[in-house]
C-alpha cells in the first residue's frame, strides 16, 4: 500500500485557507495581523541593520576598553617588577666586594624568575657612565652588555617612571626606570607593546569572529526574508491575476465554481454562481441549510455527487439539475467536475463548474416540438411525401412514401441515400411515364408514371433554397380512369378535367406549404450550426486566455524546480515543483491542441503554402520525437528519398508528422519499431507511418479523426491526451487538398497514410 506523506504547506493552505471549511485556531490571529503585514515586512530589515550597528559599536567599545586595561595591567606589572628587582640589586651590590658586573648579573638572574619572566620583557642595569653591566634574558645580554643604553631608545635616559618608548628597531615598548645605589646608576625594565597585547589580540580576534559570524548570519536571514517576501508578493500578484482571469472567464461563460468538502455542512461558491441565481453579488461559503431550499425536490444531486466521488474519487461528474432563481423560476444547471483528495483533510472534495443550460434546453425543446409538428403534418398528408438535402439524402418521409416504394423504416431512415433506398425497395415497378408541361424549370418537374399494378401517380418535385428537393406523389389512378371514360360523355370529361385542375391546384398549394415547412426546418438547422460555431470560438478565446496564467505557472515552477534563488530546503518541495511544471506543460499542450482545433473549426486557420523539402521536415520531426522513442527503446526507421519537394505549409506538415509519430511512440510497447516511408506518384506524395503497437479495433477506426475521440483499451487508457492529435492532422491534410487514412490490426500495429498534392492546396476561388 502506498504510504501517505504528511500534508504539505500548500495542501494545508488549500484545506484550511479562506476557501476551506475548517478554520484553524490561529486564523483570528492571522486575520488580526494581516493589516500590519506590509509594515512588518519593511520593519524586519531595519531592525536587523539597527541590531548589527548597535552590536558592532558595543564590540568596538569593548575591544578599545580591553586594550587600555591590558596596557595598564602591563604598566603596573613592569613597575612592580622594577621595584622588586631594584630592592634585590641594592641588597646584593652592597654585600659584594668583588666584580660589580658579576654581582649585578647574579642579582638579575636570581630576581627574574621570582618577579616573572614574560615574553618580550628586558631588564638592564647600568653604571654611572650609562654602560650596561647586567641584562636579562640571555639574548638581551648579547645585544646590550657592555654598550651604552641611551642609543637604543628614543627617549632621554635620565627620566624615571613608566612610559612609552620607541626602540631603535621601531617597535613600541613600555619602560620602567629605577635609580640604583652607587656604583650602579639605573635599572631599566622594558616590555614590548606587541607582546603586552598578545592576549588582548587573541580575545579581540575571538570577539571579532563572533561578531562577524553573528552579523553574517543575520544578514543571510535578512536577505532570505527579503527574497521570501518578494516571492510571496509575486506569488500573490500571480494568484490575483489568475483568479481575476478565471472569474472573468466564469462570468463571460455564465458559469459558477463549486468547491465542496463531501460530508461538510458548507461549500464554496464563486461570485459568478451567485449572479447566476440572481442573488446579491458576493463570494464565499454557502451552508447546506441555505442551499436546500434552492434545490428542486425531484433533483437529489448532492447525494449523487457524494456517491460518485465515493465509488471512484477520480471519476468525472456530469449531470443536470434545477435550482430556484431569485425571481422564483427554476433554472436548469449542468454540473461538471471530479473528486479531489487533499492531504491532511479527512473527506473527499468535489471541485467543478456549474453552467446555466436553461436556454439550451429551451431551444432543444422548441426544436423537438417543431420537428414533431412537421413530422405529424407530413404523416397526415395523403400523398407520398419525401424531403431530401443537397446530397440527395433523405431528411424526412411519410408512411405513404415507404408503402409506395416498398421501404422499411430502417431503409428510409434520415440520412440514407435517396437513390440507394429506391434501388433497395420492393415496391411496384414503373411501366410507363411522361413529363408534364414544357419540361423542368429551376430544377422543378412534374411526372406522371404508371405502375405495374395499374395505378397512376403524379410526382411533383420542387427544389428548396438549400439545393435539396421536395417530392410529392399523388395517386391519380381514378383520374386516369375518368380520362378513359371521356369519350363516352363530353360533360363527364369536362367535369373530370375540372376536378383534375382543382386537385392539381390543391396539390400545388399543399406542396408549397410543405416546402415552406422544410425551409423553416433548414433555418433551424442553420441556427444550430451557428451555435456550434459560437461554441468553438468561445472555446478558442477561453483557451487563449488560459495560456497567460499557465505560462506564468510554468515559469515560476521551473524557477522553483531548478532552484535559481537557492535550495528550497525540503526535497518534497522540489518534487511538487516538478509535478507542477510537468502538469503545466501537459495542460499547455492540451490548450494548444484545443486552440488549433477551434481555429480550424472556426475557419480562422490560414495556410502559408511554400516550396518545402519533405525529407528535411521529416528529419526535424524525427529528431524531436527521438528522445521519447529512446526512453521506450523504440527503433525508428526512415525511408525518405532525398530532394522530395512539394508546395505546402511547412509548419502544418511538421505538425501532421509530429502528431502521428507521437501517437505511434505513445501506443507502441517498449522495444517496438516505427517506420517512416515517403513516395511520390501521379502528383501526390504519400507519407506512411507504421508501428508495431497495440493496434486499433476495427469498430473504432471510423471514430478516429473526430475531435476529442479516443480509443479506450487496456493499454491506451493509461495514456493522457486530449484526443485532438489525429483530428488536427486529418484537418490539416484535408486543408491541403489531401487525405488521411488509417489501417490497423488489433495487437499487431497501425499504419497511417497521409496523401498531399505536390502542387499544393487548391485555391478557395477554384
Amino acid at each position: 500500500m502506498e504510504r501517505i506523506s504528511a500534508p504539505s504547506a500548500d495542501a494545508l493552505i488549500h484545506a484550511y485557507g479562506p476557501r476551506g471549511f475548517a478554520q484553524p485556531i490561529n486564523a483570528s490571529i492571522e486575520s488580526w495581523l494581516a493589516p500590519y503585514e506590509p509594515i512588518l515586512r519593511r520593519l524586519v530589515p531595519v531592525l536587523i541593520v539597527a541590531f548589527l550597528v548597535v552590536m558592532g559599536a558595543g564590540a568596538a567599545l569593548q575591544i578599545y576598553n580591553s586594550r587600555i586595561d591590558a596596557l595598564t595591567a602591563v604598566q603596573n606589572d613592569i613597575a612592580t617588577a622594577a621595584s622588586a628587582v631594584d630592592a634585590d640589586l641594592n641588597y646584593r651590590v652592597t654585600l659584594t666586594d668583588g666584580d660589580l658586573a658579576t654581582a649585578a648579573q647574579m642579582a638579575l638572574d636570581l630576581s627574574a624568575p621570582r618577579v616573572g619572566a614574560h615574553p618580550g620583557r628586558i631588564m638592564l642595569a647600568t653604571d654611572a657612565t650609562g654602560i650596561v653591566v647586567a641584562a636579562m634574558p640571555a639574548d638581551a645580554r648579547r645585544r646590550f652588555l657592555g654598550k651604552p643604553v641611551a642609543p637604543h631608545f628614543i627617549r632621554p635616559a635620565g627620566t624615571t617612571g613608566t612610559d612609552y618608548v620607541q626602540l631603535i628597531s621601531g617597535a613600541q615598548a613600555l619602560m620602567a626606570v629605577r635609580p640604583l645605589p652607587q656604583p650602579l646608576a639605573k635599572l631599566y625594565v622594558i616590555q614590548t607593546v606587541d607582546e603586552a597585547l598578545a592576549n588582548w589580540w587573541r580575545a579581540t580576534l575571538l570577539t571579532s569572529t563572533l561578531f562577524a559570524t553573528t552579523g553574517l548570519l543575520l544578514l543571510v536571514i535578512g536577505i532570505a526574508f527579503h527574497i521570501q517576501t518578494m516571492r510571496a508578493a509575486i506569488a500573490d500578484m500571480v494568484n490575483h491575476n489568475a483568479r481575476a482571469t478565471i472569474d472573468a472567464a466564469l462570468e463571460s461563460g455564465r458559469c459558477g465554481l463549486w468547491d465542496w468538502e463531501i460530508g461538510a455542512a458548507q461549500m464554496f461558491w464563486s461570485a459568478s454562481m451567485f449572479e447566476l441565481l440572481g442573488m446579491a453579488g458576493r463570494e464565499g461559503l454557502v451552508t447546506i441549510d441555505e442551499l436546500q431550499p434552492l434545490l428542486h425536490p425531484e433533483d437529489s444531486y448532492l447525494g449523487g455527487i457524494a456517491s460518485m466521488t465515493g465509488l471512484d474519487p477520480e471519476a468525472a461528474v456530469d449531470f443536470q439539475f434545477r435550482m430556484r432563481h431569485a425571481e422564483g423560476r427554476w433554472v436548469w444547471l449542468r454540473a461538471r467536475g471530479r473528486g479531489l483528495a487533499v492531504a491532511g483533510v479527512p473527506y473527499r472534495r468535489f471541485v467543478g463548474i456549474v453552467v446555466d443550460i436553461t436556454e439550451q434546453l429551451e431551444l432543444a425543446r422548441r426544436n423537438a416540438a417543431a420537428d414533431h409538428r412537421i413530422r405529424e403534418a407530413i404523416e397526415t398528408v395523403s400523398e407520398a411525401f419525401v424531403v431530401c438535402d443537397d446530397r440527395d439524402r433523405i431528411v424526412v418521409c411519410n408512411s405513404k412514401f415507404r408503402e409506395l416504394n416498398g421501404l422499411s423504416e430502417e431503409t428510409a431512415r434520415p440520412g440514407a441515400s435517396y437513390q440507394e433506398a429506391l434501388a433497395a425497395g420492393g415496391g411496384a415497378k414503373v411501366v410507363d411515364g411522361r413529363v408534364l408541361g414544357n419540361g423542368a424549370r429551376d430544377g422543378a418537374r412534374d411526372l406522371e408514371v404508371q405502375l405495374a399494378d395499374g395505378r397512376w401517380f403524379q410526382i411533383s418535385e420542387r427544389r428548396t433554397h438549400c439545393d435539396g428537393f421536395v417530392s410529392v406523389g399523388t395517386d391519380i389512378t381514378a383520374l386516369k380512369r375518368h380520362e378513359n371514360q371521356l369519350t363516352a360523355s363530353e360533360q363527364r370529361l369536362r367535369a373530370s378535367v375540372a376536378d383534375l385542375q382543382r386537385s392539381q391546384y390543391a396539390l400545388e398549394m399543399q406542396t408549397q406549404q410543405l416546402a415552406e415547412l422544410a425551409e423553416k426546418y433548414s433555418e433551424q438547422k442553420t441556427q444550430a450550426e451557428e451555435a456550434s460555431r459560437a461554441k468553438s470560438e468561445f472555446l478558442a478565446n477561453m483557451s487563449h486566455e488560459l495560456r497567460t496564467p499557465l505560462n506564468a505557472i510554468i515559469g515560476f515552477s521551473e524557477i522553483l524546480k531548478d532552484g535559481h534563488f537557492g535550495p528550497l530546503g525540503v526535497t518534497k518541495y522540489g518534487e511538487y515543483a516538478r509535478d507542477i511544471h510537468d502538469s503545466g506543460h501537459f495542460l499547455l499542450s492540451v490548450i494548444d491542441d484545443i486552440l488549433d482545433m477551434s481555429r480550424i473549426e472556426a475557419g480562422r486557420l490560414k495556410l502559408d503554402p511554400r516550396p518545402t523539402q519533405l525529407d528535411d521536415t521529416l528529419e526535424e520531426t524525427m529528431r524531436v520525437i527521438s528522445k521519447m522513442a529512446e526512453d521506450k527503446a523504440i527503433i525508428i526507421e526512415a525511408e525518405v528519398p532525398q530532394d522530395m519537394a512539394l508546395v505546402a505549409d511547412r509548419r502544418a506538415v511538421k505538425q501532421i508528422a509530429l502528431n502521428l509519430l507521437s501517437n505511434a511512440v505513445k501506443f507502441t510497447p517498449r522495444g517496438g519499431m516505427i517506420s517512416v516511408r515517403a513516395r511520390k506518384a501521379r502528383g501526390v506524395i504519400a507519407i506512411a507511418i507504421e508501428d508495431t503497437g497495440i493496434g486499433i479495433p476495427r469498430r473504432a477506426i471510423d471514430k478516429l479523426g473526430k475531435p476529442f475521440e479516443q480509443v479506450q483499451s487496456q493499454f491506451s487508457k493509461n495514456h493522457k491526451g486530449s484526443g485532438l492529435g489525429l483530428a488536427i492532422a486529418k484537418s490539416l491534410a484535408e486543408m491541403h487538398g489531401g487525405s488521411l487514412r488509417i489501417r490497423s490490426t488489433e495487437g499487431r500495429g497501425t499504419t497511417v497514410v497521409v496523401r498531399l498534392p505536390v502542387a499544393g492546396p487548391v485555391p478557395q476561388a477554384a
